[in-house]
């Protein structure tokens, strides 16, 4: 007896479900011993046969309607209760809920799922603060960055059916092979999604999110702060708050770990677990900052004395200078000092004889504020600006490290790259960040919290302070919050003073924005209008920004306008806004 169901396409411009009579035919040709909701089919639509997935069993179809038949059933998909978990996300982020669906099924053809097999709840030796962690049902950790990841995975998975993101697959592969050595049955995603649909351990990256094992007992995402975690293209949904999500409706205990955990985690309610003030300064390397205010140049503008002795007095290291996205800066040739914004507060760029700000249009005379000066020199390093020079001052050969690097020389023991060659190398005994004012001063909202992940990706390399971990860090603000943090082992001040901060500037987790942009943008802003409990504003005539103090209500009114046809982009509380 055939039934109906219905179906969504994948097909993110058409983003609705359609009836679809599923006969018997069909299902006994199928490979699937049942049908579901999540399950994979394959369906005809405008003329085309596309996939789809079952949204609904036993509809009761529309009288008149005359209903296509599904032509197959291909695999298993997600289960139901990710499929009603997309709905939320999409609303959550304004986004299609293909793309989670997407997500969250396998790429090969799934005909069978073996029998779950019994939680496994065996307690297995694990540390104290882990421990009291899951037994207060949700917690925030704060761990030193060079703490181990196995202890409190192990005391997750202790709990049975347990999902860990972790922000790279590298470090995923490492914690599956410890937790294996440990007895606990683990199963990587995407590839090993049919035994995470069983209800082994899953451990994962950010798309590890909608892994199908279900329902969870457990949840934990380590290193909650990395930016890996969050979507860059739209919808930008964020993997922490989707397995927040899932643990609520499936009423699972969850902790979040970072050495810096973000704002977002700091205000989710959930109280803050932090090792003995002992243990926590113990996990951090030994952090030096150079003023070059007041440092003597060896070498063009950029290496410090110390920095040259160190250079030459250290084996294995690893010179940092972000050249990709960075504003211009401007320092005055005669004392030293950084041009900034008597109001903001935020550093400025020469252009001819004038300080300038790229985004909020601060604009006065080059006049330095410390000693009356009109000598700037612009700062802008490059890392292969700096390689010959380092070359020179070191006396040794450079390696030059950027994304586009994949395998470094044997023998090498100097570097100089981007951000990527923390992601290259695994050890080192000295770090260097050749100019650590392109970060913390960069115009974005979330500059301090990246710079403080910079410092703990450095940190992780070089190693704790008892085995001589040495972190040098080039500045001309060495009382900036974020280094003073560093310093002293102590990132919470950091985020009390960024909290306090984004409470005026109105910028999230305080308040929530919306970044639209596209070809049909302007369209969509002047159809939305002026609108109570939102403020538009306008970047530069192709990127607007909505703010609201109510993430619902900023929701809401964005999906109630009707999109116009062109290219529209929407981003909730994006990381780069």
């Amino acid at each position: 007896m055939s039934r109906v169901v219905r179906v969504l396409p994948d097909e993110p411009a058409v983003d609705r479900e359609f009836d679809y009579v599923l006969t018997d035919s069909v299902i006994e040709s199928s490979e699937c011993s049942e049908v579901r909701v999540g399950t994979v089919v394959r369906v005809d639509l405008r003329g085309r046969r596309v996939r789809g997935w079952i949204t609904a069993l036993d509809v009761r179809p529309q009288e008149g309607l005359k209903l296509r038949e599904i032509k197959k059933i291909s695999s298993y998909g997600p289960p139901a209760s990710l499929v009603d978990l997309a709905n939320w996300a999409s609303g959550h982020w304004l986004g299609s809920r293909v793309h989670f669906l997407r997500t969250a099924t396998h790429d090969r053809t799934v005909t069978a799922i073996p029998a779950g097999k019994s939680p496994n709840y065996t307690k297995f030796t694990t540390n104290n603060l882990a421990e009291e962690a899951f037994n207060r049902g949700g917690a925030v950790v704060r761990t030193p960055p060079t703490s181990d990841d196995v202890g409190i995975a192990i005391a997750a998975a202790a709990h049975g059916r347990t999902l860990i993101l972790v922000p790279t697959v590298s470090r995923c592969q490492r914690l599956a092979v410890a937790l294996k050595r440990a007895g606990v049955e683990v199963a990587l995603y995407p590839t090993e999604w049919q035994a995470s649909a069983t209800g082994s351990v899953t451990i994962g990256t950010r798309s590890a999110a909608w892994a199908p094992i279900d329902p969870l007992d457990a949840v934990l995402v380590i290193d909650e702060h990395d930016q890996a975690y969050q979507q860059e293209s739209a919808p930008t949904w964020h993997a922490r708050d989707v397995v927040l999500e899932r643990a609520r409706r499936d009423g699972a205990r969850w902790v979040i770990t970072s050495p810096t955990p973000s704002l977002e985690a700091l205000t989710c309610g959930a109280p803050l677990l932090t090792p003995d003030r002992r243990t926590e300064r113990g996990g951090w390397p030994i952090i030096e900052l150079v003023d070059l205010r007041s440092e003597a140049p060896t070498a063009g503008s950029w290496c410090s004395e110390y920095l040259a002795r160190s250079l030459r007095s250290s084996r294995r290291t690893v010179c940092v200078v972000n050249r990709k996205g960075r504003a211009r800066f401007a320092y005055c040739d005669h004392c030293g000092e950084l041009a900034r914004s008597e109001e903001t507060g935020k550093a400025l760029g020469l252009d001819g004889d004038r300080l300038v700000h790229p985004i909020d249009g601060d604009d006065r005379p080059a006049v330095c504020s410390a000693c009356s000066s009109t000598k700037f020199r612009r700062v802008k390093l490059g890392v292969t600006g700096v390689s010959e020079e380092l070359e020179h001052i070191a006396r040794r050969p450079v390696t030059e490290v950027d994304a586009s690097t994949e395998l470094l020389p044997d023998g090498a023991d100097l570097y100089v790259g981007t951000e990527a060659i923390f992601h290259r190398l695994d050890n080192a005994e000295l770090v260097a960040f050749l100019d650590f004012d392109q970060e913390i001063l960069a115009p974005r909202y979330r500059a301090a919290e990246e710079a403080m992940s910079l410092i703990v990706h450095a940190a992780r390399l070089v190693g704790a302070r008892e085995n001589g971990g040495r972190i040098l860090i080039q500045t001309r603000m060495p009382q900036h919050p974020v280094l003073q943090a560093a310093i002293n082992a102590d990132p919470g001040s950091v985020a009390r003073t960024e909290l306090e901060m984004r409470k005026q500037l109105r910028q999230p987790p305080e308040s929530h924005w919306a970044v639209i942009s596209g070809s049909s943008a302007a369209e969509f802003v002047e159809r939305l209008g002026q609108r109570d409990g939102l403020e538009v504003m306008n970047a530069n005539n192709t990127r607007w920004r909505v703010r609201s103090n109510d993430r619902e209500l900023l929701l809401e009114t964005l999906s109630s306008v009707e999109r116009p046809t062109g290219r529209l982009r929407i981003e909730i509380n994006p990381l780069r806004a």
